[in-house]
């Protein structure tokens, strides 16, 4: 991730609970829980633009069926 003094920083509000959840879910993946929360915010960003691919896939098929019609 870089230095952490010069990498982007920003304050996330978690509702109640949530910080001591994610606090075990890291230390069973011993690492930071900063690291925990950048991982899970990549993997939700790359599943998004995943899905993303898939439908314009979907719909590029569905239009190509059509144009066979």
């Amino acid at each position: 991730m870089g230095n952490s003094r010069t990498a982007d920083k920003f304050v996330v509000r978690m509702p109640d609970g949530v910080r001591s959840r994610v606090e075990a879910a890291a230390d069973l993946d011993h690492t930071s829980m900063n690291t925990f929360v950048v991982q899970a915010i990549e993997e939700k960003l790359a599943r998004a633009k995943r899905q993303e691919l898939l439908l314009d896939a979907l719909e590029r098929q569905v239009e190509s069926q059509g144009a066979k019609a």
